[in-house]
């Protein structure tokens, strides 16, 4: 097998991931905007800044508070629901693809991880984000908004603001495009919970069928190319040794397999699978990968637009790697892949 081979695949599949990503946070950011708006009519309903008795007016922001949480309640509540689902659709095509670029590179591997498998492992709560599921990064942020906007509320009652005062403190300043306006926070809180929670999908599905393959996969390597950013514990696993059967370290130090990445939020860190006579990779960059490509998988990877820019030298690492000018669905992601 050409271990390397295998890493340039799985380097190639995780841009493509990535698109899935910025199409999902795209999404989501467009679903928080309409968000927004049902909490800003909330608000200019009730009024807190009508009456004129300051108990009356903290009577009004605790109604809106509460109206403001059965929208949250609901909002978050399908945002769970569609993203364990996304979850588990991507934990078990990830195991098929990973088996077949594992096979196409000569590591004949042939479990996979089961449709039933994949959504046991997300209602079991094992693809975790930062040593918790999705459900519970999600909760936390339903939880963090409605405090927010009824603490500012209370505020803005104390300083005897006007309604549109209250809009304003919410919504942001218009002359600053609306920057930074409340939801932005969630929407960066949005973006990382994402992000993260389809890294910890892929992973976990990528060791899980290794596991399922341990006649074979005899080794795994940590490789984190697509990190431009790479963080101090990504940049001390990078290029590390496991034992596949029971984690020990092989050829570094004495930390055992930590589990499957990501290892914090934002991790762009996998790991390789490596058979018993395989040498690990030396653990390249993505502009090395570039480089050791033809011209026609360089501009499928980039785009034609990236790929000029690229060959160019007028654009950045993080800007290669940033996808969110090209977004994909699971279901194009298949399509892809078949």
């Amino acid at each position: 097998m050409a271990a390397e081979d295998l890493e340039v695949l799985l380097v190639e599949r995780d841009l493509a991931i990535a698109r899935v990503e910025a199409n999902t946070s795209a999404g989501i950011r467009k679903d928080l905007s309409a968000l927004e708006m049902a909490i800003l009519d909330v608000l200019k309903s009730v009024d807190p800044s009508e009456p004129t008795r300051r108990g009356d007016q903290f009577n009004r922001v605790t109604k809106v508070g509460a109206e403001i949480q059965v929208l949250t309640r609901g909002f978050y509540r399908n945002l769970n629901a569609r993203f364990g689902t996304l979850q588990a659709g991507l934990i078990a095509d990830e195991s098929a693809r990973v088996v077949a670029m594992s096979q196409e590179s000569g590591l004949d591997m042939r479990r996979t991880v089961s449709q039933k498998a994949a959504r046991q492992m997300v209602d079991q709560r094992r693809v975790l984000i930062d040593g918790a599921p999705a459900r519970a990064h999600w909760n936390r942020q339903e939880r963090h908004m409605v405090e927010n906007v009824t603490t500012t509320l209370r505020r803005q009652v104390v300083a005897d603001a006007s309604l549109t005062q209250m809009v304003r403190s919410l919504r942001g300043e218009q002359a600053l495009g609306f920057s930074n306006g409340m939801m932005r926070t969630y929407e960066r809180f949005a973006k990382t919970t994402s992000m993260t929670g389809i890294q910890a999908a892929t992973n976990i599905s990528r060791f899980e069928t290794y596991q399922a393959n341990s006649d074979t996969v005899k080794m795994v390597q940590a490789i984190n190319p697509l990190d431009s950013k790479t963080s101090p514990i990504c940049q001390a696993r990078a290029g590390r040794v496991w034992s596949m059967g029971d984690g020990r370290p092989l050829g570094h130090g004495v930390e055992r397999f930590p589990g499957p990445p990501p290892w914090h939020l934002g991790c762009r860190t996998t790991i390789l699978p490596l058979g018993r006579r395989d040498t690990p990779v030396r653990g390249q960059t993505f502009g090395g990968l570039l480089d050791s490509m033809p011209e026609n998988r360089q501009k499928a990877m980039l785009g034609p637009g990236k790929f000029e820019l690229w060959r160019n030298g007028d654009i950045s690492m993080s800007d290669m790697i940033d996808q969110s000018g090209r977004p994909l669905t699971l279901n194009q992601l298949r399509e892809r892949s078949t």
